[in-house]
């Protein structure tokens, strides 16, 4: 049976990898460094840094839709499962996606994309943690 909350689950989940998409295709080629660069570790963290924030800020209003314990993990687990089954479609289509990335800006991307699915499998649990 498929419910309101599932439902609300599944659209933040498209919501967010829509948004880290978008925020790619138009971006990407400003923010993505060569990793083969000496300042690589520098655009890479601040990029992270600012993914975190923009994860948190999603994870407290989905709290605030849906108050139920475990919400968050659940917005996590699901979110970071059905984004990655879209990424690897987008990423095997890279050239209709990401057609003005170079290689290693691609490269770049896909190392940005490992670490943020990370946080966006650990960020809930710290808040649920701080939510007892």
């Amino acid at each position: 049976m498929f419910s309101e909350k599932l439902g609300l689950t599944l659209l933040f989940s498209i919501l967010v990898w829509l948004g880290a998409t978008l925020f790619f295709v138009f971006f990407g080629s400003a923010v993505l460094v060569d990793p083969y660069q000496q300042n690589f570790l520098t655009a890479f963290l601040l990029l992270e840094l600012a993914t975190a924030v923009v994860l948190y800020i999603v994870f407290v209003i989905f709290r605030k839709l849906d108050p139920s314990p475990y919400a968050v993990v659940k917005l996590g687990l699901i979110g970071s499962a059905v984004g990655l089954i879209i990424d690897a479609f987008v990423l095997w289509n890279r050239d209709v996606f990401f057609s003005g990335l170079s290689s290693e800006q691609l490269l770049a991307f896909t190392i940005w994309m490992a670490f943020a699915y990370g946080l966006y499998l650990l960020i809930p649990l710290f808040m649920k943690k701080g939510n007892k």
